[in-house]
């Protein structure tokens, strides 16, 4: 049966095609969209409550990250994500986020610093009452400081392609028994390294941080080959 799609709720006109494109990733993520299903445009465009131009945005936009395919005289359907696509993933972003630290550690700020030390208690402190939700979004916003305090435009686009793919994969990540505490500390690694403003230390504790979550993750996980 096709997967239905419940209206979109917007205030900002000019957000429509990211809510879209967001919404159609999800559901292929979470594989509510399976391998070989076809998307249809109008459909999509009703059930969503929006014109056919945000869809067919949202569409080409999945195309360049290989989640859809166009077949001739078939349209366009699902290629589905498999773990060498996750792989490759978590790869990329292994080293994007080591770098991207290891920048951040010549130009981070002490009220970023700060910043940085209030979340990551809070973090803790939300997990710990249970509101996981709550934890992940403070998470997300932990490595958004992160990557502005670098201040290099193009990298931080290209971490913010991978956005959605690194929030689904940490909150995933966190259900590991042991992995929010084994986070804090290596938070706290990451933290200090920023504050002494070394890029070596920087690199190596964000490039930990990142290959546990990803190796929880896939520990967490079942996915075809």
């Amino acid at each position: 049966m096709a997967h239905q799609f419940s209206p979109i709720e917007y205030d900002d006109m000019g957000h429509i095609r990211d809510s879209v494109f967001s919404i159609l990733r999800n559901a292929i993520l979470d594989k509510k969209l399976e391998p070989g299903q076809r998307l249809v445009e109008r459909n999509i465009a009703e059930q969503l409550g929006v014109s056919r131009t945000p869809v067919r945005e949202a569409i080409r936009k999945l195309e360049l990250e290989r989640l859809v395919t166009h077949i001739p005289r078939k349209g366009v359907v699902v290629s589905g994500f498999t773990r060498a696509d996750i792989v490759e993933i978590l790869v990329i972003r292994t080293s994007l986020e080591a770098l991207i630290c290891s920048i951040t550690a010549t130009k981070i700020k002490p009220r970023e610093l700060e910043r940085l030390e209030s979340l990551a208690k809070q973090i803790s402190d939300e997990h710990g009452k249970g509101n996981f939700k709550k934890s992940n979004q403070l998470n997300d916003k932990f490595h958004e400081i992160i990557y502005r305090a670098a201040e290099s435009p193009r990298l931080y686009n290209f971490l913010d392609t991978l956005r959605e793919y690194i929030t689904k994969f940490t909150q995933v990540a966190y259900s590991k028994p042991g992995r929010p505490e084994e986070a804090w500390e290596e938070h706290q690694e990451i933290i200090e390294a920023l504050r002494s403003h070394d890029s070596s230390r920087a690199d190596a504790a964000a490039k930990k941080h990142v290959e546990n979550s990803n190796k929880a993750f896939l520990e967490m996980t079942f996915w075809d080959k």
